[in-house]
């Protein structure tokens, strides 16, 4: 079985899955999705929690992963009887949105779909983050007030308005 991996909602490579007696062999081959790279894993959609099919090392300017799951490993996530249903590239195991939220404030509303801006939101929050080097431009610019950095990256959290309005409310 051949299937796309996704990041951040984009296909940036391809997966081959070939059964074996044994369990399953899984060469992977991606674009690197981002600069500074970040660690990023490999997991398959699977009926339960994500496989993780294993760690992609950078080769060529690419990202490149060979492995072999064996049956107990596969059975263990559901992949015994039924093929992963796809792949994505992760930091945490997390399957990125691919719509992103409101925010409640057009500026950063506008930067949520800019390329090179990640996010990831719960119930009250949103948080960006791009690359960032104080000698070059960065995605996150216009709010630059309302940025952190950390490791390499330009950080932004915000709390969406209606949750602001009830944690001030006595």
């Amino acid at each position: 079985m051949r299937a796309q991996v996704m990041y951040e909602g984009a296909a940036v490579g391809t997966v081959e899955w070939t059964e074996t007696p044994y369990g399953a062999e899984i060469v992977l081959d991606c674009a690197i999705p981002c600069e500074p790279l970040p660690l990023l894993r490999c997991y398959a959609r699977t009926a339960g929690a994500p496989l993780l099919v294993g760690l992609p090392e950078p080769s060529g300017g690419r990202l490149v992963l060979k492995r072999r799951l064996s049956r107990e490993t596969l059975k263990a996530a559901g992949c015994a009887a039924q093929l992963p249903a796809s792949f994505f590239l992760s930091e945490n195991g997390q399957e990125q949105q691919t719509t992103p939220p409101s925010t409640g404030d057009a500026v950063l509303d506008s930067l949520l779909g800019q390329q090179g801006v990640r996010w990831t939101a719960a119930e009250d929050t949103v948080e960006l983050r791009c690359a960032f080097a104080p000698d070059k431009p960065f995605p996150l610019a216009p709010a630059f007030v309302l940025c952190t950095v950390q490791q390499g990256e330009a950080v932004l959290c915000w709390t969406k308005k209606d949750a602001a309005g009830r944690a001030a409310s006595p």
